[in-house]
């Protein structure tokens, strides 16, 4: 039988408290998983990998494991001290945090959706929503109707389920789905400000010293936002075919929370530039040079390959070093 995951943060390593109880976050810029202590009054931040040689700790020992995991839980919590409790989603679990109340109302209309159109088209049916297929439609009376015709001709096509089961895992989808939700309008809201202030700048705005660089980071922004925004296709196909998810519940669910983990840090990496971009304006100033040139350095090392990432850093240093002689 194999071991539950441990839950609290705990390290039994005598190093590990030597100078103090430490903090463990990442790294400001690399994002490096570190544990930060206080040498001298001043703040020590050390590379968990190389703290974890330095203590010669063996991967597959109790500290071990925990070091993994407290890399894992980096990516969801800002910092983890010695007692804290991991998130929850280090075990594959339910989300550490909550989607709103707006994030599960369209989530929950659209899963009802698809499960009335469905079910309708394997009944050889065509449905009319009252109002349209808007957060809310399965309020109205009529369209209420539809949702128990919808779920009562589910359990004719699902083996073994009655209304309620079908019910409870409609709400279990649908409660998912709203985590995606969540990244949807937090990603969305992002994506936008790159798209509305990157994407338009126009060549001719551009001095020709920077048409490159700008002209490459638009380039790679544009990957960036395509690989987000196909994780949202990805679920978006699986919800319409929505009997298929219901008869195969477990799988599906992580598979959703494989997704919406995958959303959350990426929105946490992205933040610093979405923050950038809400803040730049839309004509092109020296300020907006210089957030290009974060929004690149962010992206590069992203979306560029090794071999072409070290070329341009190497060309961008060597401008850096050009001096002008009188």
């Amino acid at each position: 039988m194999s071991q539950a995951a441990p839950q609290i943060c705990y390290l039994s390593h005598a190093g590990f408290r030597m100078l103090g109880e430490p903090v463990f976050r990442l790294s400001e810029g690399a994002r490096i998983p570190s544990m930060v202590i206080q040498l001298a009054g001043q703040e020590a931040v050390l590379p968990l990998q190389s703290v974890a040689r330095e203590f010669r700790v063996d991967p597959g020992s109790a500290d071990g494991q925990m070091l993994n995991l407290i890399e894992q839980a980096l990516e969801f919590v800002v910092t983890l001290k010695l007692g804290d409790k991991l998130p929850s989603e280090v075990n594959g679990g339910e989300a550490s945090w909550e989607p709103n109340a707006q994030d599960r109302r369209i989530s929950a209309s659209r899963v009802r959706h698809n499960l009335v159109r469905c079910v309708s088209a394997r009944l050889g049916k065509t449905v009319a929503i009252s109002g349209g297929a808007v957060p809310g439609w399965e309020d109205e009376p009529k369209n209420r109707l539809l949702v128990g015709q919808a779920i009562a001709g589910a359990v004719a096509h699902l083996d073994d389920m009655d209304e309620a089961e079908v019910t409870a895992r409609v709400a279990s989808i649908s409660e998912e789905v709203a985590c995606i939700e969540t990244m949807r309008r937090t990603l969305g809201r992002g994506i936008a400000n790159v798209r509305d202030k990157l994407l338009t700048v126009r060549a001719g705005e551009v001095p020709i010293s920077q048409r490159d660089t700008v002209k490459q980071v638009q380039t790679l922004a544009r990957i960036g936002i395509k690989e987000i925004m196909s994780r949202f296709d990805e679920v978006d196909l699986r919800i319409d075919d929505i009997l298929a998810m219901m008869r195969d519940l477990p799988p599906v669910v992580a598979e959703l929370r494989r997704q919406r983990d995958w959303l959350f840090r990426t929105s946490r990496g992205w933040a610093a530039v979405f923050n950038d971009w809400a803040a730049a304006p839309k004509h092109f100033d020296e300020f907006l040079l210089k957030v290009i040139e974060k929004t690149y350095a962010f992206l590069a090392p992203r979306y560029m390959s090794y071999q072409e990432w070290t070329t341009a850093e190497a060309m961008l240093k060597k401008k850096a070093m050009k001096v002008t002689v009188w």
